[in-house]
């Protein structure tokens, strides 16, 4: 199935573009490569953001790489967390042991509660058997407050076909059950390599003087045939349960897998044994190069999301173009994945690059994601679009798109090219995101605003209005009138205030167009417009008003066919429902700000008030031939009847030829009605135009000349 949207989405939905929270880091440092949120406790939640080409203080160390810890509040202050201070150690005099230098630590971070796990995938040690320089990896956990090293490609398996290319920590995440996981796409000629494990033995084994630690709880992935040789095991990494056991399994993008189709495989979390298997489409397009898992349609099975951002789709043209596509495979309970494509909108704007799952960002009872496209928009600035999870899966048009701001410097700003969401940092009841944009050095915070929920009700009564049943006084006058009673509910999660004051407007017979006469007016003010403000508690009853309306004149209008519409609709006042920092509620936009109903004006047409009259019509005229050129007068004598129900707006044509004029109707003759006509002309066809009544009643006979 291929999911088809239409851009472009309209107004924003509950990110607050307008007030994000922007971090900046040192000029050229990548800040923003990779990033994430951190809660060491209940209170407190911030930033983290990877700088991996960020120069620390470790002695001759040259860009060894940044992990930042940022404040969200007002200071925005961005300190980095010191997790080794240390240069290279030596193996022998004037003999390294490690290469620190450029080894791009803060590419990868995660964090789980007080934990954070942050690796340098460019790490090279000399081995301890030979003098050889081998990019194997390596990361620095924080548990609590103890700091360890965390290297398990560093072993004693190495050349390339081991793990001395393994650039362990390549992707990395945390299990709900206390492991790690870490992807080292260099592994065993490049096949690739996933290791599992348990951060209380990584924490509890470390030693500063073991460079190779062997972990008894490890699961890893195992060599395979050379057939496997350069697919990447490991580029990227997420963790769901896959088979209902409670633990959670381990995902792996697989990219240059399958002869460059490439593939995403789950692992068994309990003893990384495989599970499934899943092949791209076209070769070359990168499937599985971001890989994401959440359960999107709220079956409480775990769905996987799958990123391939050089897949090419035809375009109008029939051409081939790089447009980036991600796959959605929903979990089923009766086994296996339904499976659907989206694609991206751009040409080489990379969609499916990153792919973030943000939790119930609209608190409707469904995870929503994002799918960034880091080389999209306005002069490649970056776009990162917002997907809304609902029961049959995901809403293929985004409800909203998040726009790079920033312009590019060197090299493109790849806003999107990380992602990160599903924490409440602000503590408002709605998770958060965070963006990268490394090339602009550049990390931005956008605040999910509160959703507010409204109920409203418009009613009219009657609605079948009798022109002859004037009920209501307009001074002097009596006139026919109906009620229209409008009402408002709202309520939402998370804070609110506990009153939100909406305006609202109501208008009678919309459809006319402006200027044109509207056939229903209020009786307290003449107009069909009127605007109430009203103040709602949140959660309350449903606040209703109900006005009074009347009909004009059948003098006034012509028109007793055409419904008229009663619209209403409503508008919060976004100021008075701002929290302390400024962040405005919005309304639910899945749900239409306005309704309306109808009301028919009373027709002489029936218990059903529809209308099916019988018209028919016969000519005489006073002259049985006439000569072109001549002066010749002509008189048709014009019967019409109403065999049926009434005849509204009822009207005859005669078409008059080229060679003729009209004079005008006979009024001097008793037996003949005096009606209106009017000669016209459209498009080029002359016609006189009399008007029969409205209505023209039921058993009406008219004759006229």
């Amino acid at each position: 199935v291929l999911l088809g949207a239409a851009l472009r989405p309209g107004s924003a939905f509950n990110l607050d573009v307008e007030r994000p929270a922007v971090y900046s880091g040192p000029a050229g440092s990548y800040f923003g490569f990779a990033v994430d949120f951190f809660a060491p406790d209940p209170s407190s939640t911030f930033l983290l953001v990877g700088a991996p080409k960020a120069n620390t203080t470790q002695h001759n160390i040259v860009e060894g790489g940044q992990v930042l810890k940022c404040s969200w509040n007002s200071n925005r202050n961005c300190q980095p967390i010191i997790f080794d201070n240390t240069g290279n150690r030596d193996f022998a005099p004037d003999d390294p042991l490690e290469f620190k230098s450029h080894q791009w630590f803060g590419a990868s971070v995660r964090s789980q509660n007080d934990k954070i796990l942050a690796c340098a995938p460019l790490y090279h040690w000399r081995t301890e058997t030979k003098q050889e320089r081998e990019p194997v990896g390596t990361c620095y956990l924080l548990a609590g407050s103890k700091f360890v090293e965390y290297a398990p490609c560093r072993s004693t398996t190495i050349d390339a076909d081991g793990q001395g290319f393994c650039q362990g920590g390549f992707s990395i995440d945390f299990t709900k059950g206390d492991r790690v996981l870490l992807g080292g796409p260099g592994s065993f000629y490049w096949q690739g390599q996933l290791i599992s494990d348990r951060v209380t033995e990584i924490v509890a084994k470390y030693d500063s003087k073991v460079y190779s630690t062997k972990y008894d709880d490890q699961l890893a992935t195992k060599p395979a045939s050379a057939a496997f040789d350069d697919s990447y095991l490991g580029y990227s990494v997420a963790v769901g349960d896959f088979n209902g056991d409670g633990i959670e399994d381990f995902v792996s993008g697989v990219p240059r897998a399958a002869r460059t189709l490439g593939m995403v495989s789950i692992y068994n979390g309990k003893n990384m044994s495989s599970m499934y298997n899943f092949t791209g489409e076209q070769m070359a397009a990168y499937f599985g190069y971001s890989v994401a898992a959440t359960d999107i349609d709220g079956d409480n099975y775990t769905d996987l999301f799958i990123g391939a951002p050089l897949f090419m789709d035809r375009g109008s043209d029939g051409k081939l173009q790089e447009v980036g596509q991600v796959s959605i495979c929903l979990q089923r309970a009766s086994g296996g994945f339904q499976t659907a494509k989206l694609n991206g909108f751009e040409i080489f704007a990379r969609f499916g690059s990153s792919i973030a799952p943000l939790g119930d960002l609209d608190q409707d009872g469904f995870n929503d994601i994002a799918v960034a496209a880091p080389y999209g928009g306005e002069d490649k600035r970056g776009l990162v679009y917002i997907y809304n999870g609902r029961a049959s899966g995901l809403n293929a048009v985004p409800s909203q798109i998040l726009e790079g701001q920033w312009a590019a410097r060197t090299m493109p700003p790849s806003f999107g090219y990380s992602l990160k969401g599903a924490t409440d940092v602000d503590k408002n009841g709605y998770p958060d995101l965070i963006v990268g944009a490394f090339g602009v050095d550049t990390a931005v915070l956008y605040r999910a605003r509160p959703v507010i929920r409204v109920n409203a009700a418009l009613e009219v009564n009657p609605t079948i209005l009798n022109p002859e049943n004037k009920a209501c006084s307009l001074g002097d006058v009596k006139v026919s009138c109906f009620k229209v009673k409008f009402c408002l509910k709202a309520d939402g999660k998370g804070k609110l205030p506990n009153s939100l004051n909406f305006q609202v407007e109501l208008l009678l017979d919309k459809l006319k167009q402006k200027g044109a006469i509207r056939r229903a007016l209020f009786l307290h003010s003449k107009q069909p417009s009127h605007s109430k403000n009203m103040t709602i508690t949140k959660g309350g009853k449903m606040n209703c008003e109900e006005l009074d309306a009347f009909l004009r004149d059948e003098s006034e209008f012509r028109d007793k066919l055409t419904p008229i519409t009663i619209f209403m609709e409503y508008r919060l006042d976004y100021r008075t429902a701002a929290d302390a920092t400024g962040l405005h509620p919005i309304l639910n936009q899945f749900t239409p700000a306005n309704m309306s109903r109808q009301a028919h004006i009373l027709l002489d047409c029936g218990d059903d008030n529809i209308c099916k009259p019988k018209l028919e019509v016969s000519v005489e005229s006073d002259q049985k031939q006439i000569y072109i050129g001549d002066d010749n007068p002509l008189t048709l004598i014009v019967s019409a009847q109403n065999q049926g129900e009434g005849a509204y707006e009822a009207e005859l044509f005669v078409v008059v030829p080229p060679q003729a004029d009209f004079i005008g109707v006979v009024r001097n003759n008793e037996a003949l009605a005096r009606l209106s006509c009017a000669f016209k002309t459209e498009n080029e066809t002359r016609m006189v135009v009399c008007d029969l009544g409205n209505p023209m009643k039921a058993g009406t006979k008219v004759r006229f000349g």
